[in-house]
């Protein structure tokens, strides 16, 4: 389950990522860039800077995913208790 939670982040956040760099004023620029400048180093510099934003909001992230799990180990623990507790009734009431 957690797993499907992180893949549909992963797919919102990248699709609005790529739709904003599309959508923006600069993206007309870098074109025309694109067509006077060295492709390779253009390119290489877009991956670069596409790399570097997705990690951040990756880390930015982080925190949310670290929460989701504390919480799920603390509700395991509760989980156990209460079984074990439950389990102690049966053997006190045998």
């Amino acid at each position: 389950m957690m797993m499907k939670h992180s893949q549909t982040v992963l797919a919102k956040y990248g699709r609005r990522g790529i739709s904003s760099i599309a959508s923006s004023p600069l993206s007309s620029r870098v074109k025309h860039a694109w067509e006077e400048q060295n492709k390779l180093v253009l390119g290489l510099a877009f991956i670069g800077g596409w790399f570097v934003k997705a990690n951040i909001n990756v880390f930015k992230r982080r925190e949310d995913w670290y929460r989701v799990h504390r919480f799920f180990d603390e509700e395991d623990k509760r989980l156990e208790e209460k079984l074990a507790r439950f389990e102690k009734e049966l053997d006190d009431d045998v």
